[in-house]
């Protein structure tokens, strides 16, 4: 038996060798957007007008969905934060990669239905989640994330793909606002994801990470850390220093264990 500690380490230890050897890529920054500090984030997410809607379409959504603090998935605060985002930012098309049980994209889903009567979103997982066999199903869902999405009415706006993210966004002829990076989280793995995503950006687009922990430090009661998304912006900064990243910090409400705190980041560039 290995203690805990002895063992995440060795884990972090093993994950930054596979980064190290990853061979360097380019990161084209000229579509990502600029134009976005805390400041302006704090005011996306102390909005009162978009605090009543997210009310209403919890509701409707949990009427459907089943409760939403206990399915997993992303956790109950990060997908209001992800609905605050949307409502402010209104991308027309938008990628999710990790779809898992589909918890976050029941939520981007009708936000971009909020938004705009054109709107829609892909979304891709290396499993087909709408199997009958599916992540959901193990999860203890009532069905797959594609009958929700129907019974939402929302199904129409949302594409699933069961692909790598790796050959996905290599392929794609996709352009999009907005990119959600929530897939596997070893680092080389979203190294290469935010390589890939940036050529897919359209002009003042955005890429949105989650499991960001700053420094590899714990943001929960919990003490876990997920190392390799921190590790691949410490990388991709080091060697394109004109790119940022502004973790969303302390949210206005509770997501997780009994905090506020979010692993959610956004990456952006110096203006």
């Amino acid at each position: 038996m290995i203690p805990t500690p002895l063992l995440h380490h060795a884990l972090r230890q093993r994950d930054r060798i596979k980064l190290n050897a990853t061979t360097a890529r380019d990161f084209p920054i000229q579509n990502l957007r600029t134009n976005i500090k805390p400041a302006d984030l704090d005011s996306i997410f102390q909005n009162q007008e978009t605090a009543a809607h997210w009310h209403k379409t919890l509701e409707a959504i949990t009427a459907i969905y089943g409760t939403t603090t206990a399915l997993g998935g992303v956790n109950p605060g990060d997908r209001r934060a992800l609905y605050y985002l949307v409502s402010a930012l209104k991308p027309e098309n938008l990628l999710e990669i990790g779809t898992h049980i589909g918890a976050s994209t029941v939520f981007l889903a009708e936000t971009l239905r909020q938004n705009s009567a054109t709107a829609r979103m892909t979304t891709v997982d290396i499993l087909d989640v709408n199997d009958p066999k599916g992540p959901w199903k193990r999860s203890g869902l009532a069905m797959p994330p594609r009958d929700y999405l129907q019974q939402l009415g929302m199904d129409s706006r949302v594409a699933f793909c069961a692909l790598s993210s790796a050959h996905y966004l290599q392929t794609t002829t996709e352009r999009f606002d907005f990119i959600f990076l929530d897939g596997d989280h070893a680092s080389s793995t979203v190294y290469n994801e935010i390589s890939w995503a940036l050529r897919l950006l359209k002009k003042d687009g955005v890429i949105l990470l989650h499991d960001f922990y700053p420094d590899a430090q714990p943001l929960f009661h919990d003490k876990t850390i997920i190392p390799g998304p921190f590790m691949a912006v410490e990388r991709i900064i080091k060697e394109h220093p004109e790119i940022t990243v502004i973790p969303l910090g302390q949210l206005p409400w509770e997501t997780k264990s009994g905090t506020h705190g979010t692993s959610l980041a956004l990456l952006t560039r110096r203006a």
